[in-house]
């Protein structure tokens, strides 16, 4: 199909937000107005690693970061939760917490109607924090623990599950297979969080990326785990009903693709072929069956998907971003543009710059969405506007 005048005249501007950020390995980038000023600000989370992790010691590797005395000291050195202040971009530093995981997640948990932050530690760590945002979101954030319970937490959410109007905390913990969630205490400040207010949701599943909301239409919510549905029960337990088998590492959002009233369940295999053998797919499942097809099978761990109409055509366009972690490959961005008859024809519109858990967000103020990513184990974090 011939792309629109309009789709022809889409171009992005680059910008390098930051070269030298204080963290080597980066893992969520979230974006909000913390100023109040209009313009969202890019919030970034870090696993750490600013300076080198391992040094030869008689032909083997020894990694600094292991031990005592050393990880103490770089940990007091790097920050793992910093923000870049739309426009200018001056950089503010605002947490230092070891080893964060991917997939931190913005609400108001004390209601005071700032936005506070959740995020968990990473592989060999058992930590699930909460951030308080001060008055000043320049000065230092507190960080609180909500739970030691499990480990490696992959993909945090913030949202109303259990439909009682009001937020809940949700988690997946990799290590520990294990997806629940939290009622928020009537002190949020308590540490950790009570355990009777902890819902266990599924057991021995380990997954990536998570999504909440009425998917299938029925007026309830339910929590999208991977290629997992979760539907909540009249005696508030949960059943999993599986959408598709064979797809690793996912990250999943959704949007009504076809136009038809329903919502699609859009999925990339994210840390394909870095955790694997084969290169990664995007794909769109379908409701009410979830039907899957693949529009893409030659991806480079795709870490980065959003939905969004990027050709103003009333068609929402689906976005994927290369991590860069593929020796020999150049990363790429990608737009596959919706052709409303349920193809898609895809187009790169950036290479070479390694891009992680990007944002599709309107930088500018100009009425267009602009991209904002950042790299996973590159020191980069970069804008795209759209001219």
């Amino acid at each position: 199909m011939t792309a629109s005048p309009l789709r022809q005249q889409l171009n992005f501007r680059h910008e390098r937000i930051d070269s030298t950020p204080p963290a080597g390995q980066m893992s969520f980038c979230l974006t909000t107005d913390l100023t109040g000023n209009g313009r969202p600000d890019v919030l970034i989370g870090a696993v750490g690693g600013t300076y080198p992790v391992t040094v030869p010691v008689l032909n083997k590797r020894l990694f600094l970061r292991k031990l005592p005395v050393v990880r103490d000291i770089i940990e007091q050195i790097e920050w793992n939760v910093f923000w870049y202040e739309n426009p200018g971009w001056k950089r503010h530093d605002i947490a230092k917490s070891p080893e964060l995981s991917v997939g931190g997640a913005l609400g108001d948990l004390t209601g005071n109607g700032r936005v506070d932050l959740v995020a968990g530690q990473n592989l060999g760590q058992f930590d699930l924090y909460w951030f308080e945002q001060p008055a000043d979101p320049r000065e230092r954030w507190t960080r609180r623990i909500i739970t030691s319970a499990f480990e490696k937490y992959h993909d945090v959410a913030i949202e109303d599950v259990d439909d009682d109007g009001e937020l809940e905390v949700l988690a997946l913990s990799q290590e520990s297979e294990v997806v629940f969630y939290y009622d928020i205490p009537d002190d949020p400040r308590q540490e950790p969080w009570p355990v009777e207010n902890r819902h266990i949701v599924a057991e021995n599943l380990n997954v990536e990326g998570v999504h909440v909301g009425d998917i299938d239409g029925d007026g309830k919510t339910e929590i999208l785990a991977g290629t997992n549905l979760f539907h909540r029960t009249d005696d508030g337990t949960w059943e999993r009903e599986v959408l598709a088998d064979g797809w690793p590492w996912t990250r999943v959002t959704t949007a009504d693709i076809d136009g038809d009233g329903d919502d699609e369940i859009i999925v990339t295999e994210g840390d394909l072929p870095y955790q694997g053998t084969r290169r990664a797919r995007l794909g769109i499942l379908d409701p009410p069956t979830w039907d899957v097809t693949v529009i893409h099978d030659d991806l480079s761990n795709p870490h980065s998907l959003q939905v969004s109409d990027l050709d103003d055509d009333g068609r929402p366009d689906i976005f994927v971003a290369e991590m860069g972690l593929e020796a020999g490959h150049v990363p790429r961005q990608f737009v596959f543009w919706n052709n409303g008859d349920g193809t898609f024809e895809p187009e790169v519109i950036s290479s070479g710059i390694p891009t992680h858990e990007a944002k599709l967000v309107d930088l500018d103020g100009d009425g267009r969405v602009d991209i904002v990513g950042k790299g996973y184990a590159h020191q980069n974090v970069d804008a795209w506007y759209r001219d």
